[in-house]
């Protein structure tokens, strides 16, 4: 009886012919090469796009400009607050405390702790901050870290500041917007005396 893996004449299924993985491994370093390129520039998010790049080769890097549409206000140094705010992050899909008020021109530091075991976020801006800042977390690919001087991310357990100085009066919001967590109500207002 002769070997059938030997015999090309009785062997009804051969190898994977060489041009086919060779196919295949174009295909695969293509898709590789799309997301890299979304990651590296092809959206609003992702390294480079929102803080200094390392990589200038001497050049001044660009200035982040502070978020102020409608009023909102913009960062600020925490030396320059007036009071601390302590804002906890919920798996609950909550934030605690659910509102706070501040003053017009008034510096705030919100020291947010994530208490949970899921990521959240904490994103501060009027309704329609809110909005861009959802659209563009759906193009980011899950993972990729971004640094807005609005939003901060903090895995679970963890703890940061953000310092924001409040301009015109009227109504805010700090958000999460982790995939489902807005949808889910994670949200808290903020009213600008």
């Amino acid at each position: 009886m002769a070997d059938r893996a030997s015999d090309p004449d009785t062997d009804t299924h051969p190898g994977t012919p060489r041009w086919v993985k060779a196919v295949g491994i174009a295909a695969i370093l293509v898709v590789l090469l799309v997301v890299v390129a979304r990651v590296v520039g092809g959206n609003e998010h992702g390294p480079g796009r929102h803080a200094a790049s390392d990589d200038m080769d001497g050049q001044t890097p660009p200035a982040i400009e502070p978020v102020t549409a409608g009023g909102v206000g913009g960062p600020a140094d925490a030396s320059e607050a007036a009071r601390a705010i302590e804002v906890a992050t919920l798996d609950t899909m909550t934030f605690e405390p659910t509102s706070v008020e501040v003053s017009a021109g008034e510096a705030v530091t919100f020291e947010v702790t994530n208490s949970g075991q899921a990521v959240h976020e904490f994103t501060l801006g009027d309704a329609t901050m809110q909005r861009e800042h959802a659209k563009a977390m759906a193009h980011m690919p899950e993972g990729v870290a971004h640094a807005l001087p609005n939003s901060i991310t903090l895995q679970p357990g963890e703890s940061k500041q953000l310092t924001w100085r409040f301009g015109d009066a009227g109504k805010l919001e700090y958000a999460c917007h982790e995939p489902g967590h807005y949808d889910s109500g994670m949200r808290g207002q903020i009213t600008v005396g």
